[in-house]
């Protein structure tokens, strides 16, 4: 029996740089449908949705490969309403394509989200010591600080955009020898599983990935 897995991206589907790698790894049996939080908005409704004063600011891909940094909680309505799309679509596995954590977000399916997935895969290998951390924007730094920080670790957090055509590792590689953690974390869906592979031959040190980690849980339920 085919599983039908529902991806569900926090800017416009289809995510072919996500999807791309994700589906080869899934088998045969599992087939793909996508939705995304702003497939249907015109650019002048996507700009209003901005981040304000005190907005949690998140990046995300358009379908023409631009980004655009959107409010957190600007999003959540219009995630629930793909949520909904991506059941009527006979989905049987929702997967949520950021590691933002959306508790408010209600499914009748299993709703995979790679912030908690990523959290307890990094805390059942290391249960105590330091991690670098990396996110997209400046202004998560805190919060990812704070984040991981809860779960007992040492953090040290740095910054690279994963949308573009090129994305410099040079500055956060750096960043990351300097600070010389116990592990690495990829903490954003957007940056490649190529990157693992680069960083641990630059580094020495484990490497957590976002995106290796929704994999790995598809893989056992899909």
């Amino acid at each position: 029996m085919k599983c039908k897995i529902g991806f569900l991206t926090i800017g416009q589907s289809p995510r072919p740089d996500v999807i791309g790698e994700i589906r080869p790894l899934l088998g045969r049996k599992a087939s793909v449908v996508e939705a995304g939080a702003l497939d249907s908005l015109s650019m002048a409704e996507m700009a209003a949705l901005g981040p304000a004063a005190g907005d949690f600011p998140l990046i995300t891909r358009l379908r023409d490969g631009h980004s655009i940094v959107v409010s957190r909680k600007k999003i959540v309505p219009l995630l629930q309403e793909r949520v909904k799309a991506l059941e009527r679509a006979g989905a049987d596995v929702l997967a949520l394509l950021c590691t933002e954590e959306f508790s408010e977000l209600v499914s009748s399916k299993i709703l995979l989200q790679p912030a908690r997935i990523l959290r307890r895969f990094v805390s059942s290998v290391l249960d105590r010591g330091s991690l670098f951390v990396v996110v997209p924007l400046p202004e998560q730094k805190e919060a990812t600080a704070k984040k991981w920080g809860n779960q007992g670790f040492s953090v040290k957090v740095g910054t690279l955009v994963p949308y573009g055509k090129r994305i410099v590792l040079v500055v956060a590689l750096r960043e990351m020898k300097e600070a010389s953690p116990d592990a690495i974390v990829l903490d954003c869906i957007g940056y490649p599983l190529a990157f693992k592979g680069k960083i641990q031959r630059a580094i020495k040190r484990p490497v957590f990935s976002a995106r290796e980690a929704l994999v790995a849980a598809l893989r056992m339920i899909a």
